[in-house]
């Protein structure tokens, strides 16, 4: 598929380097740019601005199937994509980066503009924080097949039964795959010789109920206790307020920390939860506010700095999880390498969201782990693919099978599953192997020489 993206931002780079390998992508970056990383990347460079009929030409528009708008500038976005869909784009995925609490674009609007997807970092940062506060202990936390397919990763915690011996040698529920293991920054894929200790990250995939159990049952210690559900927000702009109310439709009790006064009023009477006029970073006000007590911090002020500032005080004061914003996609693994449980960007969302409505229909690569090192793939196996079972597709790439779908029904499979033509598979593989691990699930030919 051809594909056209406007931007020399993270988001618009990233999202090329994602799809080089398997897409023609065309990156239309501003005249003049110098940038390192434009002289690595494997696509086709067109100077100019989006906004331009003979630039989208020069790229290709009329006939790419996607067109992705990802330059700083929402008014260039929006205009570039009106100009692509005339153009005769099949697709068109608009980035909105101002973060207003009143949109002034909406779907209708854009559906009218021949815009199909207008993509909000900040949303789409506070939807994943959301998610990921309402699982106690989650690292991450996603949902494919409409919810019918659930990921997660967690720590194992001191005394979990999961360290309890070999994987082969428990009892872990048939619905339910440990697809990724972790430790000391080290992944690997778990096996049934597999022992786990405190302190690892483990993912699992399977039913909501068959990662339910394995989260309940295996990776918390017996005496974990209750999940208390308050939360202390620091940062109260747009991300900070969704998430606040957000939570509280979930039930949770919500404490929002704002340094500016005026937003402090705007956002008081948006959300149930006491809303405080001060600096997140002041440790007298934290302790004042009894911080230590809350059972999650979020900083989610815009600002890297301070972020990383607020979640060491809180990780001084004990606080049990702590989930930080990072501006700069990059801080992502900066700030967990010096101790923050969970750490999600505004630009790594919205290129999680992109490369998702790119690929959605197209069954390839569904999500990234760890930082875009483990990606979820799913293909469909071809018509001539013989009945063979899994166990028979062993194999020492980095890739594992953690769900697969068959007529629209869900199965997480085991050893002696078999796959069949037209199955699609859930496969989690490190980027690295990501290529051999498609041939190798989906050529028959590999399959009867085994």
């Amino acid at each position: 598929m051809n594909i056209a993206i406007a931007g020399a931002g993270e988001v618009a780079t990233h999202v090329a380097e994602l799809l080089m390998k398997r897409h023609a992508v065309s990156l239309i970056v501003p005249e003049g740019l110098q940038s390192t990383r434009l002289d690595i990347i494997d696509v086709h460079i067109i100077r100019g601005s989006p906004t331009s009929s003979t630039i989208l030409d020069a790229a290709n528009v009329s006939s790419c199937g996607v067109f992705v708008a990802a330059t700083d500038s929402d008014e260039a976005n929006l205009v570039a994509c009106v100009l692509a869909a005339r153009l005769g784009a099949g697709r068109t995925l608009c980035l909105l980066n101002n973060p207003t609490d009143q949109h002034t674009v909406d779907v209708n609007l854009a559906e009218t503009l021949g815009i199909h997807a207008l993509i909000r970092p900040a949303e789409q940062l506070a939807e994943e924080m959301i998610r990921i506060v309402s699982v106690p202990g989650a690292l991450d936390a996603q949902h494919f097949e409409g919810g019918r397919i659930r990921l997660l990763r967690h720590l194992v915690e001191a005394g979990a039964p999961i360290t309890e011996g070999a994987l082969a040698d428990l009892t872990l529920p048939n619905n339910a795959v440990l697809v990724l293991g972790k430790r000391d920054r080290k992944a690997f894929i778990p096996n049934g010789a597999s022992q786990f200790q405190a302190g690892d990250t483990v993912t699992a995939m399977g039913t909501p109920r068959g990662v339910h159990e394995v989260l309940y049952r295996f990776l918390r210690s017996s005496d974990h206790g209750y999940d208390a559900q308050d939360v202390l927000i620091v940062g109260g702009g747009s991300v900070g307020l969704s998430v606040a109310q957000g939570l509280e439709s979930a039930g949770w009790t919500v404490k929002i920390i704002e340094a500016d006064r005026d937003r402090c009023e705007c956002i008081a009477p948006k959300i149930r939860g006491l809303v405080i006029h001060g600096d997140g970073t002041d440790l007298d006000l934290l302790e004042q506010e009894h911080a230590e007590d809350t059972s999650v911090l979020l900083a989610l002020t815009s600002g890297d700095q301070d972020n990383l500032l607020v979640s060491l005080i809180g990780k001084t004061l004990g606080i049990p999880r702590i989930i930080t914003r990072a501006d700069r996609l990059s801080n992502e693994r900066l700030f967990e390498r010096v101790g923050i449980d969970v750490v999600r960007s505004a630009r790594g969302a919205a290129i999680r969201r992109v490369t998702h409505d790119i690929v959605e229909n197209r069954f390839e690569v569904k999500a990234e782990l760890d930082h875009g090192d483990v990606h979820i793939i799913n293909i469909k196996l071809p018509e001539t693919f013989p009945p063979t079972t899994l166990a028979a597709m062993a194999t020492q790439l980095f890739a594992v099978v953690g769900a697969l779908i068959r007529d629209d029904k869900v199965i997480i499979p085991r050893g002696d599953t078999v796959l069949q033509a037209n199955d699609h598979l859930l496969i989690v593989t490190s980027i690295d192997c990501e290529d051999e691990a498609r041939l190798h699930f989906a050529s028959p030919h590999i399959v009867e020489a085994q």
